[in-house]
């Protein structure tokens, strides 16, 4: 059973364009999108940046699956111990080990958007921050 670790506050159809993922240094990516802010004359950008990034994959929504969309629609979810995380494992225990590093738990996150994509990632983990900035009507 999924776990939700963050949900969107806003509908992912409220969003001002398509999440943007960007590959980020230290094995980070980070999932940027925006909205309308409550008093209509304000943008808020929201980013997600996961952590410890080991593997990730964006899936469209003509390759969706039905429980995508029901386990991380407009939310970030923890799946917990998926056969994807089983099958990384391994290797990423084994390098840590001949690299003398101390391995740090791994988890599969999901999150989906309004007629995708639905991005996962094999990480350790993510933070949020946010931006709120004027904005000029029709200069999104």
């Amino acid at each position: 059973m999924p776990v939700v670790l963050w949900e969107l506050p806003v509908a992912s159809t409220a969003l001002f364009y398509s999440p943007e993922l960007a590959m980020l240094s230290g094995r980070e990516c980070k999932l940027s999108f925006s909205y309308e802010g409550e008093d209509d004359d304000h943008m808020v950008t929201l980013s997600l940046v996961l952590q410890g990034v080991e593997s990730y994959k964006c899936t469209y929504l003509s390759s969706c699956r039905a429980e995508m969309f029901t386990q991380a629609y407009d939310r970030l979810v923890d799946l917990g111990k998926t056969s994807w995380l089983t099958e990384t494992l391994p290797y990423y225990l084994k390098f840590r080990q001949v690299h003398r590093r101390a391995p740090e738990d791994l988890r599969h996150l999901m999150i989906c958007f309004d007629d995708g994509p639905c991005y996962e990632f094999i990480c350790t983990g993510f933070s949020e921050s946010s931006v709120t900035r004027p904005y000029e009507r029709g200069s999104t």
